[in-house]
């Protein structure tokens, strides 16, 4: 459902370039159903697919918005909810207790991701104060993101995979 919507809206919203974003998007929900379906090398083409669709129908619009966090937000997630399905048809169902924390967990990526990734597209719109100052919190932020997401594939829970 997530990558649906990932995939629709942007190419909904495209008027010029319609033909690409379509075919990303059936890419991206494609390639994310064979990876549902087990196949988990797809996973990462329909995550490429679906960044790439939404690069595509941003390209010349201007400066960059905040819905590239929703999108960076909602692929984290699609990847995260995609390889919790896989773990749970390979191992005995987990109990409420893993399911919770990986829950808290998720959200927590999420949030992390959203929250970051606004400061680094607020400062890269930024047109006022200093250049250093602003390359300093977009670097703080992007490194900030990786760490939450370092942070989340840290799970203890993932190390029979």
């Amino acid at each position: 459902m997530v990558a649906g919507v990932l995939a629709i809206v942007p190419a909904a919203l495209e008027r010029d370039r319609a033909q690409w974003p379509w075919a990303l998007a059936a890419i991206g929900v494609l390639a994310t159903a064979l990876a549902l379906g087990r196949w988990t090398g797809a996973l990462w083409w329909g995550v490429v697919a679906l960044g790439a669709e939404y690069a595509i129908v941003r390209i010349g619009r201007g400066p960059i918005d905040l819905g590239a966090v929703f999108v960076a937000t909602g692929l984290i997630a699609v990847t995260e909810l995609v390889l919790w399905s896989l773990d749970a048809r390979s191992r005995v169902v987990e109990g409420p207790e893993v399911t919770g924390r990986r829950l808290r967990a998720l959200g927590l990526l999420a949030l992390g991701t959203s929250a970051l990734g606004s400061v680094l597209v607020l400062a890269g719109r930024s047109r006022g104060g200093s250049g250093v100052a602003l390359t300093i919190v977009a670097v703080a932020a992007a490194t900030g993101i990786v760490v939450v997401v370092a942070w989340a594939s840290s799970d203890p829970s993932r190390a029979q995979r």
